[in-house]
Parts: structure tokens; C-alpha cells; sequence
């Protein structure tokens, strides 16, 4: 606790995670990620058999389970999030995004943490070439409930701080503001990793993870942090081939094909790239 106030939450927020149906322990990690889905329903009958990016399963609330041909998904957000890390993580799975929350509520009324969090970026801007300047945007209501965003959502690694209860409308939250860090991939098993080696509270940890990600972009927190992480995951300034690939097919063959579709050329699109037609059945 500190003279501005106190954490009231901290630690994992959203775990999204798959694993290889051909791992030896794929079957037992569906088990215990059903069974907590099972759990953390009120009334089974809550429970929906539904469909998402591809997989089949079952869903509540936020929260997926489900396969396809090759691999598992579980998706688990908020609260329920925290003890599904501690149920479902291994080495050998592959997180696709890892969301680190502190939720802090201010002694005081307070309603420019988010634009003093976007100015702090853009002096700490100062001190860095062109080519690693960090973009920071700030949103603002008549609600008191501004929302700073740093960096954009497509990267690996972004952020936003934000007034909890104008967000949620709930005033459990009041004089609450959340700091956010969402992690996807590379990024999101690096971190994974340092909180399944952690020597001390998923919480704790998480305040200090988070403290360290936004003072490393200039950014100051009200909290004190007990210790220091290992190196932070760095986002490298050159592009991999298969980044940069992956770009060129976001930024120049997406709007394309978009175009194509209205025009009705789907069959052509899939011929043109040489791909089997996905809603027809090999023989």
C-alpha cells in the first residue's frame, strides 16, 4: 500500500492457450480444462456447445474449450483466468495471448492517470531515435473514464490504462483505474514462463511484471514494486522473413482479396493461390 492507495487486484486477466492433439498429455489437459469450465458454471445449462476461430467446444461466459483436427483451444478471461494458469500450463503448450492486469484504487478521486500516463510517453519519445519512438493514444469521455493506449493492438506486446468504473459501470470500482498489458505469442510463452517460475505470489508478480513494462516505456505507477523480474521480452527492430511476410499478406493481399470477394471471384481467389476449396471434401 501506498500514500496514493492500494492494489485491490493483480495478475493474469486472459489466458488463450493450445495444445498439440499428438502430445501425450493433450487428452488430460482437455479433461482439466473442461472440468474447470464445468466448474466455474453456475447452471450447466449455461454451458453452450458453440464454434470459434475454427474450433468446436464448449463456451461460458468468456470462456472456450474446444478442438479441431489438429489441436485444443482453451480461452479463459478475468478472474477465472488466474486459476486456469495454474491448471493449464506446461512447457509444451502454446500461448497465443497472455493478458497482466494491477487494478489500483486511488485515495482520492483521480481522473488524469490516462493522460499523464499518453504525456509520459511521448517525453520518454524524447530520448529515442525516430525508429524506436512508441505511440501512445489517449481517448477521453465526459465520464471521467479516459483510457490511454500504448502501442497498437495488431503488435505482440500492448497496453491500455483505463478508469475501471466508468469502463464496467459498476461502482465497486470506484477511484479504481486498471493497468493492462497484453501479450500474444513469443511474448506471451516468455512471460508465461516467468510466472510459472515465480518464487513468490501470481499477484506480486504481476505488479511488479507490470510496473517494469510501463516504466520501461516511460510510464510511472502509483504502486511499489518488492523486486525486480528477469529482462523484459524485447520486440525486435528487424522484422523475422516470416513477420515481414505475415505483414505483406495484412497490409497488401487482405484489402485485395476483400475487394475480389465483393465481385463475387471467390472460387478464382482459391485457384489463383493454388489452395484446396476448404468447404469441399477431399475424395
Amino acid at each position: 500500500m501506498s500514500e496514493l492507495g492500494a492494489i485491490i487486484d493483480s495478475g493474469i486477466d486472459y489466458l488463450s492457450a493450445t495444445i498439440k492433439l499428438d502430445n501425450p498429455n493433450a487428452q488430460q489437459w482437455l479433461l482439466s480444462a473442461n472440468a474447470y469450465l464445468q466448474e466455474i458454471a453456475i447452471h450447466t445449462d449455461e454451458i453452450k456447445h458453440t464454434r470459434r476461430l475454427g474450433y468446436e467446444g464448449l463456451s461460458f461466459g468468456g470462456s472456450f474449450v474446444g478442438g479441431r483436427e489438429r489441436d485444443a483451444l482453451s480461452v479463459f478471461s478475468g478472474e477465472r483466468a488466474k486459476r486456469a494458469f495454474s491448471l493449464l500450463y506446461r512447457r509444451d503448450i502454446h500461448i497465443s495471448r497472455l493478458d497482466v492486469q494491477v487494478s489500483f484504487r486511488y485515495a482520492v478521486p483521480t481522473t488524469n492517470v490516462a493522460q499523464r500516463a499518453r504525456d509520459e510517453v511521448k517525453k520518454d519519445n524524447a530520448r529515442l531515435s525516430s525508429a524506436r519512438q512508441r505511440n501512445a493514444t489517449l481517448m477521453e469521455d465526459l465520464r471521467g473514464g479516459g483510457t490511454c493506449y500504448i502501442g497498437t493492438r495488431t503488435s505482440e506486446q500492448f497496453a491500455r490504462i483505463y478508469n475501471k468504473e466508468a469502463e464496467s459501470g459498476d461502482s465497486a470500482y470506484k477511484n479504481v483505474w486498471r493497468f493492462e498489458v497484453q501479450l500474444k505469442n513469443r511474448f506471451a510463452e516468455k512471460v508465461a514462463e516467468q510466472f510459472a517460475a515465480q518464487t513468490y505470489s501470481a499477484e506480486s508478480h504481476g505488479a511488479v511484471f507490470v510496473k517494469q513494462w510501463l516504466r520501461h516505456r516511460g510510464v510511472s505507477t502509483p504502486w511499489r514494486a518488492e523486486a525486480e523480474l528477469l529482462p523484459l521480452p524485447r520486440s525486435s527492430t528487424t522484422p523475422t522473413q516470416s513477420e515481414a511476410r505475415l505483414k505483406w499478406l495484412r497490409d497488401q493481399v487482405r484489402p485485395a482479396i476483400r475487394q475480389l470477394l465483393k465481385y463475387g471471384l471467390r472460387d478464382d481467389i482459391i485457384a489463383a493461390l493454388g489452395l484446396d476449396d476448404p468447404t469441399k471434401s477431399s475424395e
